[in-house]
């Protein structure tokens, strides 16, 4: 079986009194997180840890050697759920706000490094526009073990309508549905438009000269543990190509 970690911050009053931000607050943020955690739990799955608000930290996915603490929260487990304000850098990398300045407000994607020597393969961040559809090698770097990103090409919407879609990304992993799978259709809203991506590497088989081999990607062969199957992890001296799959609705 899996084990999961969730960080969920709705609120940003301390990012704002800082100056650092202009993030207004979210509202269904726990309903979304208490939803993904409900149903992996009632599958058997293992919680590590779930941090709320202040006490979700930008360390907690910074790569151990960059002065971060990934070890210990992140890259300790088989998958992550993150929710909160986000974006992208011009050079691709991701970034997220946090509410607490542990040594820093936000986590940029470029101090990442996941699933190296530890358990992470799967990243679920329900936040806007955390990839650039033009640059999505701008993420390469955060695959060192780390099966697939799932995040948010454009707006992630915090509404009435959405508040399940943690439940039903959950509902989907238990359900034998693939990882990629999940994430699009759980997301999925039939009154706004969220617009979901999904982001993993491949092998030179994968890549075969240009000749992409999806059949033989993350995005279609990747289950929940438990629930399917899982491909072994690609060591970054390996990876060949970075795929993606992007859907609105």
């Amino acid at each position: 079986m899996a084990s999961f970690g969730i960080d969920g911050i709705r609120y940003f009053n301390h990012a704002r009194a800082a100056g650092v931000s202009t993030a207004s607050d979210l509202s269904y943020t726990f309903n979304r997180c208490n939803g993904f955690d409900a149903k992996l739990r009632s599958a058997g799955h293992a919680r590590n840890f779930y941090w709320a608000n202040t006490d979700c930290w930008e360390t907690d996915i910074r790569d151990s050697d960059r002065g971060g603490d990934d070890v210990h929260y992140v890259d300790n487990v088989d998958i992550f759920w993150i929710e909160t304000h986000g974006g992208h850098e011009s050079n691709g990398q991701a970034r997220m706000l946090f509410d607490a300045q542990q040594t820093a407000w936000r986590t940029y994607s470029g101090s990442w490094q996941l699933g190296e020597n530890w358990n992470a393969e799967w990243i679920m961040a329900y936040s806007c526009d955390t990839v650039d559809r033009g640059n999505v090698a701008g993420l390469w770097n955060i695959f060192a073990g780390l099966h697939i990103y799932c995040g948010a090409w454009n707006n992630m919407y915090d509404g009435i309508t959405t508040d399940e879609c943690g439940e039903d990304v959950g509902d989907n992993l238990i359900h034998g549905h693939t990882v990629c799978h999940s994430w699009h259709d759980g997301v999925s809203d039939w009154w706004v438009d969220n617009h979901p991506i999904t982001v993993c590497v491949g092998d030179s088989a994968t890549w075969n000269n240009g000749n992409i081999q999806w059949g033989r990607s993350y995005l279609n062969r990747d289950h929940l543990w438990g629930h399917g199957n899982v491909d072994p992890d690609l060591s970054p001296s390996r990876q060949a190509c970075i795929l993606f799959m992007w859907t609105e609705g």
